[in-house]
């Protein structure tokens, strides 16, 4: 179960819209795959008008050769063994539907496989980090504030090292998802909605009726070759593939299904893409996590600061999937500790600039000709003694 889900479930560091493009849609087309082939062993796939003098063997025959083929004929006329007198030949690929459909249901899976692959390359394993931390709700407060510290601290280390590559990849294979999808809306348009095609290529002019064909034919001639004895005769049988109606209504509603979803899919990418990258997007959201315990205004440059320099891109994307896929309480909380975690950064920083610079708060500093830098406080000065007096300038 654990690897089913890790196949085709929504992880903590995916949204909705991954969800329904990596396990949904790719559940429907495989469904869809498994129906189409398991149709024409329930149902009847093909009926042809045989002539009179056929027996029931010879009609079943006909039929099941019928059905296999995939080169057809577009009308009735006599026939012989001269290849000079058939008549142009119609392609069908009703017996390909199946494998379409599964490599429509691969194509959908390789963006999550992807990100699979490629996201513990680059930071923490998101997965153990949230399903922790919403346990760690569970306990009481002192370990869960515990608890809460240490994830702040690792957090902070790993973020050091990956600023932007993991949203980066996050985005492309978004990216990949709305190419992924607007390829199949075309093939779908072109090959199953070839109507809607014709038009959309009639109005720029562009002669498309020339070029594609459809890949489904329902009403067909199929040449059958019978032999008796030593004479070998070729019948021409008016078919009906009524299977092809079957798919035409099933792609017509993957049809609307993908053009559905590429407009979300597209506009998810937008959002994220803003929300990662425009700070009046992102910081306001930060800065209410920050300040989330206090009920104070939040610090509006400390808040710059520490999404700039601390966090990265890469540290709000992990929160926002933490925020997503736990709740604003996991989310707040580890907000702040990261926070607490950057303000003694910060304080360690401020302290060795101003022990390099020779600045103390509240006394004086002796430089001497090593480098070496002594600072004697001005509380430790005997009360009797008198400040230098600055002379004055001309």
């Amino acid at each position: 179960m654990a690897v089913f889900g890790s196949w085709f479930g929504r992880e903590v560091d995916q949204d909705h819209v991954d969800s329904i493009n990596g396990f949904w849609t790719v559940l429907l087309l495989v469904v869809c795959s498994v129906g189409s082939f398991a149709l024409r062993y329930i149902t009847t796939p093909i009926s042809c008008w045989c002539p009179a003098e056929f027996t029931s063997s010879m009609i079943s025959y006909t039929q099941e050769s019928c059905f296999l083929k995939d080169m057809y004929y577009n009308k009735s006329m006599s026939v012989n063994n001269d290849d000079e007198t058939k008549p142009p030949s119609v392609p069908s690929f009703h017996l390909w539907i199946p494998l379409i459909l599964f490599f429509q249901a691969l194509a959908f899976k390789v963006p999550n496989i992807i990100w699979n692959s490629c996201k513990h390359l680059l930071t923490l394993n998101m997965e153990e980090t949230v399903e922790s931390l919403k346990s760690v709700q569970l306990t009481s407060p002192e370990n869960r504030q515990a608890s809460f510290s240490d994830a702040a601290r690792v957090f902070g280390s790993l973020l050091r090292r990956n600023r932007f590559f993991l949203a980066l990849l996050y985005l492309f294979v978004k990216l990949l998802s709305c190419i992924n999808l607007i390829a199949q809306f075309m093939f779908l348009t072109t090959y199953f909605r070839q109507y809607l095609a014709i038009r959309v290529g009639s109005y720029a002019d562009f002669d498309i009726d020339s070029i594609i064909k459809p890949l489904l034919v329902k009403d067909i001639y199929c040449h059958v070759q019978v032999q008796f004895l030593q004479n070998t005769q070729i019948f021409s049988v008016q078919c009906t593939l009524q299977i092809t109606e079957i798919y035409e209504k099933m792609f017509i509603f993957l049809w609307y299904w993908v053009f559905l979803l590429a407009i979300i899919t597209i506009l998810n990418l937008v959002l994220w893409a803003g929300f990662l990258f425009l700070p009046f997007l992102r910081d306001g959201r930060i800065a209410a996590h920050v300040n989330a315990s206090k009920g104070a205004r939040p610090n509006e440059p400390a808040v710059t600061r520490f999404i700039s320099s601390f966090l990265g891109i890469d540290g709000v994307f992990i929160l926002s999937m933490i925020c997503r896929n736990s709740s604003e309480l996991v989310a707040a909380d580890l907000t702040q500790h990261l926070y607490q975690v950057f303000q003694e950064k910060e304080r360690e920083w401020q302290n060795q600039r101003n022990l390099y610079t020779g600045e103390t708060e509240g006394g004086a500093v002796v430089t001497g000709a090593t480098g070496t830098i002594a600072a004697l406080p001005m509380r430790t000065l005997p009360h009797c003694a008198e400040s230098p007096e600055k002379a004055p300038t001309m």
